[in-house]
């Protein structure tokens, strides 16, 4: 290409001087007689010099009016545009330079609008956001995360100088050690967030939104101490009733009235059995709440609860399984919390299975011990699983209460699972079972 341009401009320009050169140089010649030579070859040298100056202005003025705009372009000016008067091939270079700056301008003017589209909606809102790179690096934060750390100055800072929490920094973490999205729950100068981060396309960024809970959180705890204190004050007086009750089924031996204090007790013992569940979840539910740990021999633990269950068993004609691993180990453990674990799990076992088996199995995998309780019972839909350990979350609510349960059973095993720095997981299909497994640490 630099050959075609260049080989026009230099004959058509190049052509006109040397065409001149040979009428100067012939009539030189004509006069010739009459001039010394040395002087002739004089005037041909200076005549050449001067057309060779000209020649090389007219080549580099175009060059160097391209050079300067080249270089406004590259400071960010898009705007710049050549004109030239001559109809050359300069003048077609300097065409497509403008055109080419002007479709420039035009791709930069629609990246900045969108731009400040993005900006503007980032600064909308109302969650806060912050964008970390590989380092720790922030990169991007929008205002309404400036205004939950209380700093304008955010950016090139490591999040690590303006978070000074400990549980994010494990948070942060997590996320870059297991690459997918987590959220987690972190507290913020006495507000309390629900962070979800998640790393971005290109693998080295880190995307953190930031929810503020604080009002929810507050609601719960509320409703949470308004709970406790309902159950502190009906304990008393429904035992109480209970102790009633007891004394008049002694004295009454019409049928019709025992059946009716029957009714009574099986509901004042519901009642009675919904204010211990609470009161239970509300200790294990306290902040630093730490288990009075001992070593506790499992085996001996599980043989000495299933004696409660030996009567209902045996009732609907269940049939049980204990397939417990050869030389179990101790493991450190709260031991009334662990009983009251096993109770929750067999107790929910045997209410939703009406034929069958229950299956009862632990092992030791390395580090951990694993627990397994399986039923082959009527199980649990997949869209109820997530919310199974929930605070009352009752899935069949006339089965529930045909049964005495009280929605909170699941819920105390899994804050007794946390508490101990284990996991619990649940597997279940219709008309076929529900299989609870549990790992503890050693």
């Amino acid at each position: 290409m630099i050959k075609q341009l260049r080989k026009p401009i230099f004959f058509k320009t190049f052509s006109l001087y040397l065409l001149i050169i040979v009428l100067l140089s012939s009539a030189i010649f004509f006069f010739s007689d009459s001039i010394h030579p040395f002087h002739i070859a004089l005037v041909i040298t200076l005549i050449s010099l001067l057309i060779a100056l000209l020649f090389t202005k007219s080549l580099s003025k175009p060059i160097k009016d391209l050079e300067e705009s080249l270089q406004k372009v590259a400071s960010g000016n898009f705007n710049t545009k050549i004109y030239l008067k001559n109809n050359d091939e300069f003048k077609k270079l300097a065409d497509s330079f403008n055109y080419m700056t002007g479709e420039i301008s035009s791709v930069f003017a629609e990246l900045s609008r969108k731009k400040e589209e993005l900006n503007s909606i980032i600064s909308s809102i109302q969650s806060g956001l912050l964008v970390l790179d590989k380092e720790g690096r922030v990169l991007l934060c929008n205002e309404s995360f400036k205004n939950i750390i209380n700093n304008k100055l955010s950016e090139n800072k490591f999040y690590w100088e303006i978070i000074r929490e400990p549980a994010f920094n494990e948070f942060i973490k997590r996320v870059r050690e297991e690459k997918k999205n987590i959220t987690n729950e972190v507290e913020l100068n006495n507000n309390v967030f629900l962070c979800s981060a998640t790393e971005l396309v290109s693998g080295n960024e880190l995307a953190v939104v930031f929810h503020d809970i604080t009002e929810i959180k507050n609601i719960e705890t509320m409703k949470k101490n308004f709970i406790t204190n309902v159950s502190h004050e009906l304990k008393t007086p429904l035992a109480s009733i209970k102790g009633f009750i007891e004394t008049l089924e002694e004295d009454i031996g019409d049928a019709k009235n025992k059946h009716y204090i029957d009714v009574i007790k099986r509901n004042i013992d519901r009642l009675i059995g919904i204010v211990q569940d609470l009161l239970t979840l509300s200790k294990l539910e306290e902040k630093g709440l730490k288990p009075e740990l001992q070593r506790v021999n499992l085996k001996t633990v599980l043989e000495d609860i299933l004696k409660v269950f030996e009567q209902i068993l045996k009732e609907k004609n269940l049939k049980l399984i204990l397939d417990l691993g050869q030389g179990l180990p101790d493991i450190t453990a709260d031991s009334f919390k662990i009983e009251q674990l096993f109770v929750n799990l067999i107790d929910n076992a045997i209410k939703y299975t009406e034929k069958g088996e229950i299956k009862i199995s632990i092992k030791q995998a390395g580090s951990i011990i694993k627990i397994e309780v399986e039923d082959t019972g009527i199980g649990i839909p997949k869209e109820h699983l997530p919310r199974i350990f929930e605070r009352f979350y009752v899935i069949d609510k006339s089965r529930s209460k045909k049964y005495g349960g009280t929605g909170l059973g699941l819920s105390i095993v899994k804050h007794i699972v946390l508490l101990h720095n284990g996991k619990i997981a649940v597997e279940s299909n219709i008309n076929q079972g529900t299989k609870f497994t549990i790992n503890l640490p050693i």
